[in-house]
């Protein structure tokens, strides 16, 4: 027994060690701040799109590239869009649901398709109801949406992408506003979330084969509005709100998915919530965001970028 608990120790220690070990570095700055926002790879390329604006949600895009010396204006959407879903499959950019400049402060249903080669987004099937503030993955050849507010915000909509079509499934999460999810293999992590004046620090684990949710190691401290990323197994946690609409965090949390371990890493530069974060060339970039959170995010929102490295590669 004495045996086991050290080995446990140790194992605990190390991962702690490896999740401590990185950097945080300044990026280009976007040309407008944004919260709320999207944030994806595409081609090797960033692409920072929508957010909240001060009158209403922004339509407008940027895109960075290591390299290229800063973020450039690409591929508006239709239309402005903030706290919606966004995600990438086989070279296209999908953005769902969210509150949208023509829709007077409302969820909507609409998905938005963008294909580089043709350098236009055109609409796709609508979700089954309006959603916004949610979890849009793509994984297994189909796109899930998670948690959010809408009048089926506890179910999960999934889009198969070959056959174009959305289905239902019912054993969603209730009250998940705010979250954010990832694809790790064969499950789909979905991390905190909720009310903004009482988040939770829950993790959920859905398995894409069998449609069935397993407990996983809550965070360390509840929140709704964090950004994350996956980076060699590990998956990254920034920021956020915990406990109040004007609150934000600059923590950073690792887990180590093969033990199941939260670990600390280096705080963010600032504080910010609504931000994105997405995994380029062995690091991570921490886009956008809001030094306020709820109603306070477009009247504070960010232009920062913040690159987080590992001291070492493995």
């Amino acid at each position: 027994m004495l045996k086991t608990s050290v080995l446990s120790f140790l194992i605990w220690l190390i991962s702690l060690t490896t999740a401590l070990a990185g950097h945080w570095s300044t990026g280009a700055p976007l040309q407008k701040g944004r919260a709320g926002l999207g944030v994806e790879v595409l081609n090797g390329k960033i692409y920072a799109i929508g957010g909240s604006g001060v009158l209403m949600p922004l339509g407008n895009a940027e895109t960075y590239k290591p390299g290229m010396g800063g973020w450039r204006i690409d591929a508006d959407l239709p239309v402005g869009l903030e706290s919606f879903g966004m995600t990438s499959f086989k070279g296209k950019l999908y953005a769902a649901g969210g509150y949208a400049a023509d829709t007077d402060g409302h969820p909507n249903a609409r998905m938005w398709e963008y294909d580089p080669k043709i350098d236009e987004w055109v609409q796709s099937p609508a979700m089954p109801s309006p959603r916004a503030g949610f979890a849009l993955v793509a994984a297994a050849g189909k796109l899930y949406a998670f948690g959010g507010t809408g009048p089926e915000a506890e179910k999960i909509f999934v889009f198969d992408l070959q056959e174009r079509q959305w289905s239902t499934l019912e054993q969603g999460l209730r009250d998940s506003r705010d979250l954010a999810a990832i694809a790790m293999g064969e499950q789909i992590y979905v991390i905190a979330g909720g009310p903004a004046s009482n988040p939770v620090a829950a993790v959920h684990i859905f398995d894409i084969a069998d449609e069935q949710w397993a407990q996983g190691p809550a965070l360390p401290l509840a929140r709704s509005g964090h950004a994350i990323a996956a980076l060699k197994g590990d998956i990254h946690v920034f920021g956020g709100r915990s406990g109040g609409r004007g609150v934000s965090l600059a923590d950073h949390w690792v887990l180590d998915t093969k033990i199941g371990q939260w670990a600390a890493s280096e705080p963010l530069p600032t504080p910010r919530t609504g931000a994105k974060a997405i995994t380029l060339d062995g690091a991570i970039y921490l886009v956008g965001g809001g030094a306020g959170g709820g109603f306070f995010a477009p009247f504070t929102a960010m232009s920062d970028t913040d690159i987080w490295r590992p001291d070492t590669d493995d």
